[in-house]
């Protein structure tokens, strides 16, 4: 456990040294390679990573991911929090990292960052959503190089009300932009602005042991008082309208005039239970469906299922998908910006439209044919294995902090 005190919030901004404004040329900002590198031999170089929160969501664990796999003799990274601490704070206090949380206004969060920054004598920034990104406008002239990111569908995380100022300042105060679709990056690409340079780094997942599975399959079961030879469909995620889990419901509605499947619906609410329970009881499926609220690690949960069913509006690169894939569980999934990325339709997944009876459809399929679900279980996780590994994927974006100085994207 770090020994770092456990800051709630920064004391009041100090006065920041300006920096002569530096000019963008693709990604690689001037002065930085002429800067001797004798200065920062011996020595990590800090980083600040600015989050919105650390509940317990699929961008947390991935911010957790990338800090564990971080090369501490390179780097020092400082987490700062922009919204409300939680679930992963401890998880990543417990690596050495200090979390930092920034309070007030955003102005005043944001002359907070400047100025915590240059007293870090950060060069480097690195925002983990598109909420984010417009901080690093408080930055200027500071000579940072700003990677941000974009973790949802384009613009989807940004608030509604005045959303196009929202997305010209994400895009504006970045430098270089990591997208975890593809469809984001063609997106950004096809702007044709200087910047920010976009490159596609997809998510990465830390598969557990195939007997670890088997103990929490077992576990989780025993849990819910579910037999072995029950099918089990599984729904992780914030109870939002986002996630359309009343699509999940029409889906098991669907399902069950063939197949006798129980479901299960992990995740906080965020004001849609008790519609979602109303909808449950209407359809007279109290005794099939269950919200179990959340739960401390979903991959345990996910390891008990025989399906995964992802009913959403949009998304990113679904951080359930891929710890179902990873734990040979199939996924049946909406078309949602990168699940093509992902899953190849009827080999390791099925891709649905956003629609009850299209998705009810491979969820029979997969429930009535024991065999075609370990097929695509076993043909999923060798996929994500080999493309996904969280390593692998966290090194690739700790060397974009090396793209400043190379004067191109490091992978």
């Amino acid at each position: 456990m770090s020994s770092e005190p456990r800051t709630r919030g920064l004391g009041p901004p100090t006065l920041v040294r300006r920096f002569p404004p530096s000019t963008l040329r693709g990604i690689a900002m001037p002065g930085a390679a002429d800067e001797p590198r004798e200065r920062r031999k011996g020595r990590p170089e800090p980083v600040a990573v600015l989050i919105g929160q650390l509940s317990q969501g699929g961008s947390e664990r991935q911010l957790f991911m990338f800090l564990s796999h971080c090369d501490r003799t390179r780097w020092a990274p400082v987490v700062y929090v922009s919204g409300e601490l939680g679930f992963w704070e401890e998880h990543i206090r417990s690596l050495g990292i200090p979390v930092r949380l920034l309070t007030g206004g955003r102005l005043a969060k944001m002359r907070q960052l400047r100025a915590a920054c240059a007293a870090q004598g950060a060069r480097h920034f690195f925002s983990w959503s598109s909420y984010t990104n417009p901080f690093g406008l408080a930055l200027l002239g500071m000579d940072v190089w700003r990677i941000g990111s974009f973790r949802n569908a384009l613009f989807a995380d940004l608030p509604a009300r005045l959303r196009p100022a929202w997305a010209w300042a994400s895009l504006s105060a970045i430098s270089l932009a990591v997208c975890n679709s593809r469809e984001t990056y063609d997106e950004i690409a096809l702007r044709g602005a200087a910047r920010p340079k976009p490159v596609y780094i997809p998510n990465g997942v830390e598969p557990p042991a195939i007997d670890q599975i088997a103990v929490w399959r077992a576990t989780w079961r025993a849990r819910l008082g579910i037999g072995d030879d029950v099918i089990l469909v599984v729904g992780v995620g914030r109870l939002t309208r986002q996630k359309r889990f009343d699509r999940f419901i029409q889906v098991i509605e669907r399902v069950r005039k063939d197949v006798p499947v129980a479901a299960v619906v992990a995740g906080k609410d965020f004001g849609c239970l008790q519609d979602l329970q109303r909808q449950v009881a209407q359809a007279n499926l109290n005794e099939a469906v269950r919200f179990i609220g959340a739960v401390p690690d979903a991959r345990e949960l996910i390891s008990a299922a025989d399906i995964l069913l992802l009913s959403s509006d949009h998304e990113g690169m679904p951080n359930v998908v891929l710890e179902a894939m990873s734990a040979s569980v199939p996924s049946v999934v909406t078309r949602v910006n990168a699940v093509a990325d992902l899953i190849e339709h009827g080999e390791t997944g099925f891709i649905a439209d956003h629609d009850a009876d299209d998705l009810a459809r491979h969820v029979v399929r997969l429930a009535t044919d024991r065999g075609l679900r370990r097929h695509v279980g076993e043909h999923a996780r060798s996929a994500v294995m080999l493309r996904h590994g969280a390593r692998a994927i966290a090194h690739q974006l700790w060397a974009l902090c090396d793209a400043r100085d190379t004067g191109g994207i490091a992978r």
